[in-house]
């Protein structure tokens, strides 16, 4: 399962860049999908280093939306 929730994130991160590049709404959107796997990984690797870049990330993705729509 683990290695499925890591396929998704990097899925739902791609998928985010690309649509930032083309200045879509869907680039906030699929960014902010992408942090719930991220948020799986960080738990269950107990990867508490990461904690303030998803933190963070969360923050600028919302205000991102945000801003964009």
């Amino acid at each position: 399962m683990i290695l499925a929730v890591q396929l998704l994130a990097s899925a739902l991160t791609l998928a985010a860049v690309w649509q930032y590049g083309n200045k879509s709404i869907l680039g906030p959107v699929f960014s902010l999908a992408a942090q719930v796997p991220w948020w799986l990984i960080m738990v269950e690797g107990s990867l508490w280093g990461l904690l303030p870049l998803n933190g963070a990330m969360l923050f600028i993705h919302a205000r991102n939306f945000w801003k964009w729509r």
